[in-house]
């Protein structure tokens, strides 16, 4: 039987910078990590893979140097059983006595029941042999669907369209990224993705695929019969809860339930990351929130209560950035429709500005949405398009806001820098010119 300090069950970002800052903080601590597989992958990367933008080689790490070179001990095997009296894990291979648990188990994608979808060329996208086996798949491909329209299946379609190939989106809810956005904001995707030649239909659900082993069409809801070659499912992920369920660790809504110190219903047991219910900052309740920049506080925090720091997690914004067809697009906080569906009674501020001075090359409209609190102007929200550059740092700089209770006032009263090819002109930051619209 092996014996450690600290176990971290899951060798994702959440695991390894638990990992890692325990032993930058408590170098003498044991710290054990077990995960399934050899190599960290980075799963963002993944769609620039599979369109060959980098090599899929690139986007795995070593083990040593992400993991081993710090001390942690790695052990490649598969967690079975927690035996929470005994403090033990029981592994295929081992059994592992601890003292303190870290589950940072992540998330797995969700496969409706659809009929048919154990045909060959239909994947989903997680693991880096998923990467590698849709690659080989898209050799001869010149159909391809993608049901889903989030995030990530906007980006895969934007990356994989040329010419040769003809891609379709199919999305059950009425917009794109409508989970994440507001109306206005992903009709805005949509257009560029139906100009860019990207076929969107939504309102449509997949009920069924058809072919001889191997997928050839796609039935939907609306009777409709597309060929197909290729089919990825980009529905979402669930939080991998089996091990914490299997061993009566309370479970909440969208994952492990944790307390403000990421502990779990059982004092010596943390969860983190994927696998681990987040609480929105602003309305207090349960949210899904399946980011690294989400795992990666939330590993921080445990690794900081663990070695006896008293840290809380505030809660989550949920700030996040896609990038496709040359745009940008990002959000962060509350969008207005979730706003008004937690009762907040809002008022909007909205402006458009450029990226850069107007009169310089390769300007690119920059498209700004801000929702504040009526009564307080207290900001809960934001939303922005833009080209490539411009967003991300904005989306940022928000999210920081909103977890300072920032006002209109504050943000309208932001100092900021100017330069011709880096920012809008000093009279047009739209971040400045939105708050400003609503006093």
């Amino acid at each position: 039987m092996k014996k450690t300090d600290v176990l971290i069950i899951g060798g994702g970002p959440a695991g390894i910078v638990a990992g890692l800052t325990i032993k930058k903080m408590k170098p003498k601590l044991k710290v054990t990590l077990v995960k399934k597989e050899k190599g960290v992958t980075i799963l963002c990367s993944e769609p620039y893979a599979l369109a060959g933008i980098v090599n899929p080689k690139d986007i795995v790490f070593s083990d040593k140097k992400m993991i081993t070179s710090t001390g942690i001990d790695l052990v490649i095997d598969e967690a079975k059983k927690i035996e929470i009296k005994k403090n033990i894990v029981l592994t295929k291979k081992n059994k592992i006595k601890f003292k303190k648990l870290v589950l940072a188990t992540g998330a797995r994608p969700f496969v409706p029941p659809i009929p048919g979808k154990e045909m060959k060329n239909i994947f989903t996208l997680r693991t880096i042999k998923d990467v590698k086996n849709i690659r080989q798949s898209l050799k001869k491909a010149k159909n391809i669907i993608i049901v889903g329209g989030g995030a990530i299946g906007i980006e895969v379609a934007s990356l994989l369209n040329n010419k040769k190939r003809k891609i379709t989106i199919i999305e059950l809810l009425p917009h794109l990224v409508s989970g994440a956005y507001d109306e206005d904001f992903s009709q805005d995707v949509e257009n560029v993705l139906s100009d860019a030649g990207i076929k969107i239909l939504t309102n449509e659900s997949v009920k069924g695929f058809l072919g001889e082993n191997k997928v050839k069409y796609v039935l939907t809801s609306k009777k409709r019969k597309i060929p197909a070659d290729i089919v990825l499912l980009s529905i979402g992920v669930r939080s991998n809860i089996d091990l914490a369920k299997s061993s009566g660790i309370k479970i909440g809504k969208f994952g492990i339930w944790v307390n403000k110190y990421q502990q779990t219903s059982v004092k010596n047991i943390y969860a983190i990351g994927d696998c681990a219910q987040a609480i929105d900052f602003i309305t207090g309740k349960p949210t899904p929130s399946q980011l690294a920049t989400t795992a990666v506080f939330q590993a921080k925090v445990a690794a900081m209560n663990i070695i006896g720091k008293k840290v809380k997690y505030d809660g989550v914004v949920n700030p996040a950035v896609s990038a496709f067809e040359c745009l940008a697009i990002g959000r962060v906080g509350l969008t207005e429709k979730q706003a008004k569906e937690n009762g907040f009674k809002i008022i909007v501020g909205r402006a458009e500005s450029y990226n850069r001075y107007a009169c310089h090359p390769n300007t690119c409209l920059v498209k700004i949405k801000l929702i504040f609190e009526k009564k307080t102007k207290r900001i809960l929200g934001g939303q922005i398009i833009s080209g490539e550059h411009g967003v991300a740092q904005r989306i940022n700089l928000l999210s920081l806001a909103i977890k300072k209770k920032m006002t209109a006032g504050n943000l309208a009263n932001l100092n900021y820098c100017a330069h011709p090819e880096l920012t809008p002109l000093p009279f047009a930051e739209p971040i400045v010119m939105a708050s400003e619209s609503v006093l």
